[in-house]
């Protein structure tokens, strides 16, 4: 039996293979991306879910899942591509009979299988705030802690989930948003908030499924909007369901417009999350030090000097 068999990887989004002239795209990339899959992960189930007329010469895969395109979104709420992203992934994951599952972008790739052994190995849980059956891998780049300075709250990455099939089904499967009991909740709160700093896409998307996990989760009007008691959930949220780790730690490539020289001061650390590792589900866990982790703590108390928005 090959090593990775229990998983597939849902490679899902449009089909990247010929952007001349758009430079937030890569030229190839899809290809790449399904390449290293087969390099890092040999024996796992390839599955591509993309849309109509979309190029694949040149691409090897499993299976692939085509999908009606859902058009931009116009429930006055949601990003415009909210069921482009959950259509693709909803539609991969349908089709996956493994034990664990990868959740991967079509613009990224993986340069190694890391994220494998990491998610088997900070196994201590609270229960009373366990929601997954367990822990989920999500990758630090644009998974913010911060904007414009100040704390913000449910805003992860988009680009990489890796965990029990079961787990990614409870945060991809999600019906029409309109659906949701939530729903006209939360369009009236952004309708009736004053706050300039409108809440980030990647925002949307988890206070969504989260809250359709768990009533503690929080709605939210705008970026900034929560209070101590939220913030306090959201921290044990991670602390006990996610496990947060750096692309190169993990086993993720990221795309040229992704990659900066230096780590954003905005986002979450590994060591940013060891720390609620530790406070919340392991006590023993060693957080090393880290003068990274040190630049990232002086340019962030920095900030916090701005007014609050």
């Amino acid at each position: 039996m090959s090593q990775f068999e229990h998983i597939s990887v849902v490679v899902q989004g449009p089909v990247q293979n010929n952007y001349q002239g758009r430079s937030h795209h890569e030229e190839g990339i899809t290809q790449r991306c399904l390449a290293s899959v087969r390099e890092h992960l040999p024996g796992a189930t390839l599955i591509l879910s993309t849309w109509p007329e979309q190029d694949l010469n040149g691409l090897e895969y499993d299976q692939l899942v085509i999908s009606p395109d859902p058009g931009k979104n116009q429930d006055g709420y949601c990003p415009d591509n909210y069921y482009r992203q959950i259509t693709s992934t909803k539609a991969g994951l349908a089709k996956v009979t493994t034990p664990y599952a990868v959740k991967l972008r079509s613009d990224n790739f993986l340069i190694g299988n890391q994220f494998v052994e990491l998610q088997q190995r900070f196994n201590k849980t609270n229960p009373a705030d366990q929601v997954f059956d367990e822990k989920v891998v999500i990758n630090a780049n644009l998974f913010r802690k911060y904007s414009r300075g100040h704390k913000v709250i449910m805003s992860p990455s988009d680009f990489f989930y890796y965990g029990k099939t079961a787990d990614l089904q409870r945060i991809w499967q999600q019906p029409e948003f309109l659906t949701q009991a939530f729903a006209q909740q939360l369009i009236d709160l952004k309708n009736h908030s004053q706050q300039k700093y409108a809440l980030e896409a990647e925002q949307v998307y988890c206070q969504i499924w989260l809250r359709r996990l768990t009533e503690q989760a929080p709605l939210m009007a705008h970026r900034f909007d929560f209070n101590q008691a939220d913030l306090a959930f959201w921290q044990r949220f991670l602390a006990c369901n996610i496990i947060i780790a750096e692309p190169e730690q993990m086993g993720l490539g990221l795309r040229k417009a992704s990659i900066r020289k230096f780590k954003r001061a905005n986002e979450y650390s590994h060591i940013d999350w060891l720390k609620l590792y530790q406070e919340y589900c392991d006590p023993n866990t060693h957080v090393p030090y880290q003068w990274e982790q040190l630049r990232l703590m002086a340019i962030r108390a920095i900030k916090q000097c701005r007014p609050k928005p």
